[in-house]
């Protein structure tokens, strides 16, 4: 548990952060105040049941849409790309043969972007950059696509979406509505790496990249809460309740998540800094199945599989060397793999391993949403 010390440090740095936010997207907002579910802190938001505390679901500021997310995004090919630095991460995700990135530089001021693939795969890319966590989910809720958009609250640090659809709201880290209609909902999870510039790139140089072209003016090149949050540790906008030191605060973890999880849930968590500057695999059991988790912290990239197949249990995988990427392993049958566990070549080629519930975040939140949360430990 957070010291007092530590919770009015938190509550200072929260009021001048939302202010500054608050202000800089007072601007091209569609902030909407008289929404059935905007409320003050603690307050029922027009919900007469919630999945989580309701004390605990705070208003960030900006209101309900003051945060925009982008319903029309356009795409530049990763090779002709200007405007990104190598250093700052996108979250990238493949459907198929398609492949997407989403600079954290343009996710950081929408937070959510409603895209399509291949005109019949809906995907809402949602991003949190207060806890780090970037989530894809399939936009087709009971045969509808349907938009995801801010609803301006948070809990637990954590952005809670809504869909403009049932006007059900979201908690992006425990992957389910948590109030409104389809309160207590599954979110149907689709699996992203989140990654450098600098490797996305070199991995995947004729992808696309969403553009600057979003239908808003805004400065995209900025840190909309400071260049040093990603790693300062004690830098936290809001008060933590479980404040666990077993790793610095913004250290960043990949955690497998099992379906309909609460706070209660038991979840397993994988430093990245502890893969090393080559590519490591682990395989690894957890909630009574087989797992396999690839990454390389040098490369910034990490994923996990779950082993359901019979040809998946038996796979003997061999870590590539980088210049090879974007094959990532290969196996005794000769297919190479790369980071979302499509074989790129191979007798199996066009095929896909088994994508794992999981994401990657901040140590902090991670702790705060799960205090159940284990570290894998070799």
């Amino acid at each position: 548990m957070a010291s007092d010390h530590n919770f009015s440090n938190y509550f200072k740095h929260f009021f001048l952060s939302t202010f500054i936010l608050a202000l800089y997207t007072s601007c091209n907002s569609t902030s909407s105040s008289d929404s059935n579910f905007f409320g003050t802190p603690g307050g029922t938001f027009g919900q007469t049941e919630w999945l989580v505390d309701r004390n605990e679901i705070l208003d960030g500021g900006p209101g309900i849409d003051g945060i925009p997310s982008v319903d029309s995004p356009k795409f530049t090919v990763a090779s002709d790309v200007t405007f990104l630095d190598n250093s700052r991460r996108v979250t990238g995700i493949r459907i198929g043969n398609e492949l997407r990135a989403y600079s954290h530089q343009i996710l950081d001021q929408h937070e959510i972007i409603n895209d399509t693939f291949e005109g019949v795969k809906s995907v809402a890319i949602t991003f949190c950059p207060l806890t780090g966590t970037s989530i894809a989910i399939n936009r087709n809720l009971g045969g509808n696509n349907v938009q995801f958009g801010v609803s301006g609250l948070l809990f637990r640090n954590n952005l809670i979406m809504y869909d403009r659809f049932t006007t059900s709201l979201w908690s992006q880290m425990q992957l389910r509505s948590i109030g409104g209609d389809m309160r207590g909902a599954d979110a149907d999870v689709i699996q992203v790496i989140e990654t450098t510039w600098e490797t996305w790139k070199t991995m995947y140089p004729d992808s696309k990249v969403l553009n600057t072209n979003t239908g808003f003016n805004r400065n995209y090149g900025i840190f909309v809460y400071g260049a040093d949050y990603t790693t300062n540790h004690n830098r936290i906008l809001f008060p933590i309740r479980n404040d666990d030191p077993r790793l610095n605060r913004k250290d960043r973890v990949h955690a497998l998540i099992p379906d309909n999880a609460n706070e209660s849930s038991n979840v397993k968590a994988y430093p990245i800094q502890a893969f090393g500057e080559e590519t490591t695999i682990i395989r690894d059991r957890f909630m009574l199945s087989d797992y396999l988790i690839a990454g390389n912290a040098r490369l910034d990239i990490i994923n996990a599989f779950k082993l359901v197949t019979e040809f998946e249990k038996a796979l003997e995988l061999t870590p590539a060397d980088d210049a090879f990427l974007p094959v990532v392993f290969s196996d005794q049958h000769g297919n190479f793999w790369d980071i979302f566990g499509y074989a790129i070549s191979g007798p199996n080629a066009g095929e896909q391993l088994t994508e794992a519930r999981s994401y990657t975040g901040y140590w902090y939140a991670l702790a705060d949403f799960y205090p159940n949360i284990e570290i894998y430990r070799e």
